[in-house]
């Protein structure tokens, strides 16, 4: 048996796909701990591990509850600039000294650590200092370096030729350099004896012993010849929910009750102030003769849907969305994941930049449309219900991923360093 240390923050979608790789570890024997944010620890509650606790609440329920999160979130096209910063702020800079020596202590005798790459930036360093061997489960294949294809260009990924499609790798390191503080992290970096690294919060995760593509290259394509050696691909990891949270009958009877509905939930991502995004796209759907179930993520979001039905504030995703006709989600990870592994085509309303990538990537495979608006999003939905192929489609790209576990890849890679 080993002692596994697993670790992650941000949004819920940040945090789920480590859930099943962290109950696998604890199933196959192994003593896990989940270290993670205090405001995600009623997620996580009654899994197979452990909860520890993050030394910072880098989590979505914190980052909502604070006014600057929120600003910045009404309009997060216009302020992803700021989003980074900000973000680095939450994970790291607002106590580092705390953070460091939270992590050194929850990390002193672990003999691997599984860590999301962001979050890498600060938990790599502490590891190898430690002599802990670290694997990076990740979630972004649009941020791996390669001479293949540029950074991401507002929603692609565009071939400009070897050069210029280094160049803007480059680029990208000398952006998170500043945006993410280098000064701050290399001043960790260096006092745990691990060298400077520019573009820390960018490149860290490149130092891990192992990496996991936690998305399924069937959905991804052509692999770069050039990506990392340390990476492999793993599939999508969806969890179907907390342990904690079974689905409620009152949602089962409401799925029950007709005809699919569309799944309307946006992720914690954009969890406050979205209320009246969602009474929007609910009249639009009403209009188009179709029912709709909304999972609003947040109380604060039920009053401007006062009075329908099929309005909750959760349900696992995994649970009802195989029964509805599409998903309507904010393009992260879990979500999007979860209603294609289900062969249920999407509509991706981005929030983020990866969730930009993830909504050009579904239409260009003709599982989905992306959208930016409640009027948009009707007009997706109709066009989906309006053309069989995006399902036909959906359920093709559902039975190539069939065979295809990123927890399992996951845990097989960190079992590796431990045999």
């Amino acid at each position: 048996m080993a002692r596994i240390v697993v670790t992650s923050a941000a949004y819920l979608g940040d945090v789920a796909p480590f859930v099943p790789a962290a109950n696998e570890l604890a199933r196959r024997g192994h003593d896990v701990t989940f270290l993670a944010p205090k405001g995600f620890h009623r997620y996580l509650t009654g899994e197979r591990f452990v909860v520890d606790t993050y030394p910072l609440d880098f989590s979505s329920t914190a980052m909502h509850a604070d006014p600057e999160h929120e600003r910045l979130m009404r309009h997060p096209w216009r302020n992803q600039v700021r989003l980074l910063p900000y973000w680095m702020r939450k994970a790291f800079l607002d106590d580092p000294n705390g953070l460091r020596d939270g992590l050194l202590r929850a990390f002193t005798g672990a003999d691997v650590v599984v860590t999301h790459p962001t979050v890498g930036s600060v938990s790599v360093p502490v590891a190898q200092h430690l002599g802990v061997p670290v694997v990076v489960g990740q979630l972004f294949p649009m941020m791996v370096p390669t001479a293949a294809h540029t950074m991401p260009l507002g929603s692609r990924s565009r071939n400009l030729g070897a050069v210029l499609n280094r160049g803007s790798w480059a680029a990208m390191r000398a952006m998170t350099a500043v945006a993410m503080n280098d000064r701050a992290v290399n001043a960790m970096r260096t006092g745990l004896g691990r060298p400077r690294l520019r573009g820390a919060g960018f490149a860290s995760w490149l130092e891990a012993e192992r990496a996991v593509m936690l998305v399924s290259a069937h959905y991804y394509g052509e692999t770069p010849a050039d990506w990392p050696v340390n990476l492999t691909w793993g599939g999508f990891s969806m969890w179907s929910g907390p342990s904690s949270q079974a689905l409620a009958p009152e949602v089962d009877a409401f799925v029950a009750a007709g005809d699919a509905p569309v799944l309307v939930t946006l992720g914690t991502s954009a969890a406050t102030g979205a209320g009246e995004r969602f009474a929007a796209i609910a009249r639009g759907l009403d209009a188009l003769g179709l029912r709709s179930l909304h999972l609003v993520a947040d109380e604060r979001n039920l009053a401007p849907l006062a009075g329908r039905d099929g309005v909750f504030v959760f349900a696992p995703m995994a649970a009802v969305v195989a029964r509805c006709r599409v998903a309507v989600v904010s393009g992260a990870l879990g979500a999007f994941s979860t209603a294609l592994l289900h062969g249920v085509p999407v509509v991706v309303v981005p929030q983020i930049f990866d969730q930009l990538w993830h909504g050009r990537r579904i239409q260009d495979l003709g599982v989905g449309r992306m959208a930016f608006t409640p009027n948009g999003v009707v007009k997706a939905v109709a066009r989906i219900e309006a053309d069989s192929g995006y399902r036909e489609r959906a359920r093709a790209l559902a039975a190539r991923m069939a065979g295809e576990n990123g927890a399992v890849a996951l845990a097989d890679a960190v079992q590796s360093l431990v045999a």
